[in-house]
């Protein structure tokens, strides 16, 4: 080998790696011990919502007559339905 002359002679060429498995430890006791000795997590922290994730929307504009739109509203707050989920029945029954 050439080259600068670390001061290390020829002890460098006697270091043979482990020929045994390394340890495994689960990523929960590394967490722990982590813990123990001050480090603190860096991972994202997940944002948990209570809306359930649904389908994108679309806007629908209409201008029914009053007659028409009092129906639709009485149907609504009758049935404890919004728009969308009124509009969805109506067409179920429908069979659209």
């Amino acid at each position: 080998m050439s080259g600068k002359n670390l001061g290390f002679g020829g002890k460098l060429a006697n270091i043979t790696p482990d020929k045994d498995e390394a340890v495994k430890i689960s990523d929960s006791k590394v967490d722990a011990i982590g813990e123990r000795h001050g480090f603190v997590a860096r991972e994202p922290v997940q944002k948990l919502t209570r809306r359930k994730p649904s389908e994108p929307s679309a806007n629908l504009n209409i201008r029914p007559p009053v007659t028409t739109f009092n129906r639709f509203l009485l149907f609504c707050e009758q049935n404890r339905m919004s728009y969308p989920e009124a509009l969805k029945e109506l067409m179920d029954r429908a069979g659209v």
